[in-house]
């Protein structure tokens, strides 16, 4: 069983397991968009003073211009790479069900789920600057529009419930990255 996540719900019942947790994610991305929501409106307050002030100032246009494009580039950015990835995942293997937090700025949207209905399990490799990989496993939910995703760049080892879900998954993830849950390779 995995160790307690600080800040992180946990599962009350006894037969819920924490499969998956991602520390990181909410924190790293509330603070990305407390910056760009503290950004926009000092590049508003640089065009109000550059174009309605009796000085014009060319320059401080430039700042507003590029600080509140910026900042509303930022945030769409913020939104639509990470409003589908995964915070947390219980699953009560016994019942059949889980709960799953997808993060939303400030507070993630929980999810309960029936095991069994989440589908479409694949690994997936996105090759971000400088060829770095991040791997993730997607899976879809019946009544979410959207695939979630589940990154897997931190985790040493793949969760033993993501075995039990998406054995091809997990299995095309440990080829790809070389990590191998089972070492019993006795087939000699």
């Amino acid at each position: 069983m995995t160790p307690p996540v600080p800040n992180v719900p946990q599962a009350n019942d006894t037969d819920t397991t924490r499969v998956f947790a991602n520390r990181d994610l909410g924190r790293i991305t509330n603070i990305s968009i407390a910056i760009l929501l503290a950004v926009i409106p000092y590049g508003l307050w640089e065009l109000w003073v550059a174009f309605f002030s009796e000085s014009s100032d060319s320059f401080g246009a430039l700042f507003g211009v590029v600080f509140v494009g910026g900042g509303a580039i930022g945030l769409n950015t913020m939104w639509t790479e990470n409003r589908d990835q995964v915070q947390w995942f219980d699953a009560d293997f016994d019942a059949g069900k889980g709960r799953v937090a997808v993060w939303r700025p400030f507070r993630p949207l929980v999810l309960d789920v029936s095991l069994a209905q989440m589908n479409n399990w694949r690994h997936w490799i996105k090759v971000g600057k400088r060829n770095m990989r991040t791997h993730y496993l997607i899976a879809a939910l019946p009544d979410y529009p959207r695939p979630i995703y589940f990154d897997l760049t931190r985790s040493p080892d793949i969760p033993e419930g993501f075995r039990r879900l998406a054995p091809e998954a997990v299995a095309d993830y440990e080829e790809n990255t070389g990590r191998r849950g089972d070492d019993d390779d006795d087939d000699a």
